[in-house]
């Protein structure tokens, strides 16, 4: 070890006692912080334009805009820089001849070999984490997901490892410093692009080149998912090209021979690099560290899944679900599609997947008719049905669907001052019906004076936010569809028209119209209601437990006395214990509200109410209602925001009957939204581009000059 770290020392010494540390640190703090100024100033600029826009502005994320593109160019910058760190390592004794005063040290040549690659790394880990400085400046404009950027940097130090590792390799092999270079350099960008290379390759060559690429083995780390077989495959090409290394420095100092049997413990490594890396794959082991688990397969997914041969045992001599992607071999998703689909497949025998490459397999293509590439072709039987670049969730919905064979029609009401779900402005519902409709359910508009009542085909009739009375024979159309055994949800925000909350009253809910009001610490309080744990015990909720919905302006319901009508309800959730129901009209809204015991309701309170009742005949259902005191949390403006939307598709798929999907869906990307001001602009230009540099360059020409007048005093 004393040895070891001699060496280390030395060569650590000699990268920042000269002029290659400042211009190396210099000039890459430059180019990295030219590009995280370049995508801060965007995403400033993409969250301006996301907040103004509803539907857009929940998938604006730190992670996958700024991250991920900023690691890119970093990744191309690494790959370029490795080979100069070590291209100095060995090259230079040869050429000054003191490699043979070398040689004739008590040092064993693993010993030299792994000194001089961890002193490279060191100095490469230096470069690396002086940009670190640049992704944690984010903390302090936004709240950045911390999973990813732990995965970034480990996965860039094993990357800078294995590529050091080739580099002393290379080192040790020649003695020029050039040659030493462009031959670590080719081999990093052989790695780099050999994934171009696997389309053209035959059978098992092209499954090793499109293993042995440094993008696809790099990809999961920037995503933020930690992957065994990633680990393993950095670490193998670590040990690989050092042992390599350790063999031909061992040969030089030997007759030529006899150098042949120094590649036995080469030969070894790279059987066991093989067997351990083979081993990987067939046992992945992965770990999702993003802030919503987004990269991981959903617990409706997983829950389908499960059920999956309970519901083919209804379809008669089917018992497997077979799904074919149709991608060109080269297209970015082919990887991705194909992780979707693996995962699938191991949690449940009764799921097949197939990857049918566009080019190569005409025959598949005619057989399903595919027109357009990234198109997925679900088979069930003789059922099939083709989606085209279906995310998870709709791809498990249109597996379900195609399984149970049934699409639920949903009908909105309109004609009261309704939600429209063509509206694409803030407190439109035009997200939801695109959410509704990747869920697999039948959308359709529903005007009850036109029609004569619900439709016989509507299973569920959704009414958001009515805002005027309705006729007496629209009430009776909805009480015979809740008879048929069919379903209703109802949302209201206060102030509730009088014609709907007498409607309710006969089924035992009192719309009260007072407004939620939360103190918020220091004399301050919040009309958006929040929703942690204060869901019922209700299947709808058993799911949505420590996920945070939100509420603005919601209003309480009150429950009726039991009036012998066998109606049956539950809590589904609750305002918390601090909050109250306020009744004051002119602080309902706004202004400085305050409890008031005398009109005021205290919290907890119900918020939102599940009912069932009687069937009219004795072999019928009994009809199914969820009323919910607002209606503004599923708008384009908030249905993204936390668990709002599992919690409405729990509360359709009770609803609709549909059990097997309430469960919590797939995340997209979190909402980080960042909008910086003039200076804070001006403050990252500056600092990222010039003063971080600056201050990095110029510690690292201190530390030179300083060893230059330590030496000249000895001298």
């Amino acid at each position: 070890m004393r040895q070891f770290n001699a060496i280390v020392r030395r060569e650590v010494g000699a990268f920042f006692h000269g002029s290659m540390a400042p211009i190396l640190l210099g000039g890459f703090l430059v180019l990295v912080g030219l590009i995280f100024t370049k995508l801060m100033m965007g995403y400033s600029d993409l969250s301006t334009n996301a907040l103004q826009s509803a539907r857009s502005g929940n998938y604006i994320n730190l992670a996958e805009t700024v991250f991920r593109p900023m690691v890119s160019t970093m990744l191309l910058l690494v790959v370029l820089l490795m080979p100069s760190l070590t291209m100095r390592l060995f090259s230079p004794e040869y050429r000054s001849g003191r490699f043979n005063l070398l040689a004739s040290w008590p040092v064993p040549d693993h010993i030299w070999v792994l000194g001089k690659w961890w002193s490279a790394l060191v100095s490469a880990s230096v470069m690396l984490l002086a940009t670190l400085v640049l992704f944690v400046s984010v903390w302090f404009f936004g709240d950045p997901e911390p999973g990813p950027l732990f995965t970034v940097f480990l996965g860039l130090f094993l990357l800078a490892s294995s590529l050091v590792a080739f580099g002393t390799l290379a080192s040790v092999a020649f003695s020029h410093q050039i040659l030493a270079y462009f031959v670590a350099l080719i081999y990093a960008m052989l790695l780099f692009m050999v994934q171009l290379l696997e389309r053209f390759l035959p059978g098992i060559l092209g499954q090793v080149a499109h293993e042995m690429s440094l993008l696809l083995h790099f990809e999961r780390f920037s995503r933020g998912v930690l992957d065994s077989r990633d680990v393993l495959f950095f670490l193998l090409m670590t040990m690989l090209p050092l042992t390599a290394a350790t063999s031909i420095l061992a040969g030089r100092r030997l007759p030529a021979r006899r150098r042949l049997a120094q590649w036995l413990p080469t030969l070894l490594m790279l059987i066991l690099v093989v067997v351990i890396y083979l081993l990987g794959m067939y046992f992945p082991v992965t770990l999702d560290l993003t802030g919503n688990k987004r990269y991981s397969l959903a617990p409706q997914t997983v829950k389908i899944l499960k059920n999956l041969g309970q519901d083919l045992d209804t379809i008669e001599g089917v018992d497997k679900v077979t799904v074919y992607s149709f991608l060109q071999r080269y297209d970015p998703a082919y990887d991705l599609t194909e992780v979707l689909l693996k995962g699938c497949s191991q949690q449940s025998r009764h799921f097949r997947y197939e990857m049918v490459d566009l080019e190569t397999d005409i025959e598949m293509v005619k057989k399903y008719g595919v027109r357009v590439a990234r198109s997925m072709v679900v088979e069930v039987g003789d059922r099939t049905t083709t989606i085209l670049q279906p995310e998870e969730s709709g791809l498990i919905n249109a597996v379900y669907r195609l399984v149970v064979g049934k699409r639920p029609v949903i009908g909105y009401l309109m004609g009261h001052g309704e939600h429209r779900f063509d509206d694409l402005e803030m407190a439109g519902y035009a997200t939801l019906e695109l959410v509704l409709q990747e869920q697999g359910y039948d959308v359709r508009p529903l005007v009850l004076g036109e029609t004569g009542g619900v439709p016989e085909a509507c299973d569920v009739l959704i009414i958001a936010g009515p805002r005027t009375d309705p006729l007496g024979l629209e009430t009776e159309a909805v009480d015979r569809h809740l008879a048929r055994g069919k379903a209703v949800l109802i949302m209201l925000d206060p102030i509730t028209p009088p014609g709907w909350v007498a409607w309710l009253e006969q089924y035992r809910v009192h719309p009260t119209g007072k407004v939620i009001i939360t103190p918020t610490g220091q004399g301050k309080i919040s009309r958006l209601m929040e929703v942690l744990d204060e869901y019922g015990a209700h299947e709808i909720s058993h799911s949505m437990q420590g996920v945070r919905t939100l509420f603005p302006f919601a209003q309480a319901l009150g429950v009726m006395a039991d009036d012998g009508s066998g109606i049956k309800g539950a809590v589904l959730l609750l305002s918390n214990n601090v909050s109250w129901a306020e009744l004051d009209p002119e602080t309902r809204f706004s202004g400085p509200a305050q409890f008031d015991p005398a009109t005021d309701t205290a919290g907890p309170v119900p918020v939102a109410l599940v009912l069932e009742t009687p069937p009219v005949e004795a072999d019928a259902r009994p009809g199914r209602m969820v009323v919910v005191g607002n209606s503004e949390f599923v708008n384009n403006s908030m249905i993204n925001r936390d668990g709002n939307r599992d919690l409405l598709l729990n509360m359709v798929g009770w609803l609709a009957r549909e059990e097997n999907l309430i469960e919590l869906r797939g995340r997209d990307p979190l909402s980080q939204p960042i909008i910086l001001t003039t200076n804070q602009k001006n403050l990252i230009q500056w600092g990222a581009v010039v003063l971080w540099p600056l201050l990095v360059v110029s510690l690292a020409v201190g530390i030179m000059i300083r060893h230059r007048r330590r030496t000249e005093e000895k001298s």
